[in-house]
């Protein structure tokens, strides 16, 4: 069966925007040591122009899902992130809209409004009034509940995913009552993934604190961290045979009639947002012309028949000499 085509594809994950208006310390923002990655972020959005134009609405009537998660931004930065969702929901009524959000940024009108287009919003929220700022800084509390009680009160469905921290990990029970009192859909926790990376210089660190201003964010202990791909230079890990195992990708899955793009801020496309910057992580080492997997040069579906894709295929199904990238291994290998 085909990798993932224009026929198939049944959702999208967006980068609408490379701004943001928090500055949480391990975001992929940053290299894990805290330097800004510069000239990836506050430099671009992803207008409804470059929608309309480069996905078109064949694609978008066909969707089951949009969601925008991306790497480098918050979507709600965008100041179109309204305008396309009302258009996507225009188009396509019974599609599945899903924005990811610190919701520290616009006013209460922009939240009614996501609420009223039925767009379902997960909050990043990492504690209460006491703590959720030491990570999601530059979050106001006070704006984030006035956004939050407007679009839970205008109808909006939402969902509440805390990261666990040494600070705030006695909150978890305390923040799961106050999300039900809010009207939240649903409440989850995990811990950050992002513990472990590569820093500016290039090195791998693994950390369990970060210094943060005048204090540091610590590693909690109770709570295990995701193992996830580490998105770095090189198939990292010697003690694992990542050749060896079988990858069951999720951004392909035709047994649920599934398959997913990721459109970068830029315009890159890859399967998902896992696979990270493509001129940075990873990818970098089977992606042979830029222009080729951008939506900006080259249609939709000559990326998906191109080059990138198909060395992507190659490497989740183990063919002979494929390079198979540590991230398709690490986030989506089974039995290991």
């Amino acid at each position: 069966m085909a990798y993932i085509t224009t026929d198939n594809i049944t959702s999208i994950n967006a980068e609408l925007t490379n701004f943001c208006n928090a500055a949480c310390p391990m975001c992929a923002r940053h290299h894990i040591d805290g330097v800004l990655l510069e000239g990836k972020v506050n430099n671009q959005h992803t207008s409804l122009q470059f929608l309309k134009d480069k996905i078109g609405i064949n694609i978008i009537k066909k969707l089951r899902n949009f969601t925008s998660c991306g790497n480098f931004g918050d979507g709600a930065m965008n100041p179109e992130c309204l305008s396309i969702y009302k258009w996507i929901r225009d188009i396509n009524p019974t599609i599945n809209l899903v924005l990811h959000t610190n919701g520290g940024a616009r006013n209460t009108d922009f939240w009614i409004g996501m609420a009223k287009a039925k767009v379902t919003v997960v909050f990043a929220i990492d504690g209460l009034e006491n703590t959720n700022h030491l990570y999601r800084r530059n979050v106001k509390w006070q704006k984030l509940m006035d956004n939050v009680r407007a679009f839970i009160g205008a109808g909006g469905k939402a969902g509440w995913e805390m990261l666990i921290f040494k600070h705030n990990e006695d909150q978890i029970d305390e923040c799961r009552k106050f999300a039900n009192r809010l009207g939240f859909d649903w409440f989850n926790y995990k811990q950050s993934a992002r513990w472990s990376d590569f820093d500016s210089k290039g090195e791998w660190k693994e950390l369990d604190r970060i210094q943060v201003d005048d204090y540091y964010i610590e590693k909690s202990t109770s709570i295990k961290a995701p193992t996830i791909g580490n998105g770095g230079n090189s198939q990292k890990d010697n003690n694992v045979d990542i050749q060896s195992k079988k990858i069951k990708c999720k951004a392909h899955r035709p047994e649920s009639n599934w398959a997913e793009i990721y459109v970068a801020v830029n315009g890159d496309v890859s399967p998902c947002c896992w696979l990270g910057d493509l001129r940075l992580h990873e990818s970098k080492n089977i992606i042979k012309n830029y222009n080729a997997v951008n939506l900006n040069y080259t249609p939709l579906q000559e990326i998906l028949d191109g080059h990138y894709f198909k060395e992507l295929e190659k490497g989740i199904k183990g063919a002979n000499n494929a390079y198979r990238l540590h991230t398709c291994y690490m986030t989506c290998g089974v039995n290991r």
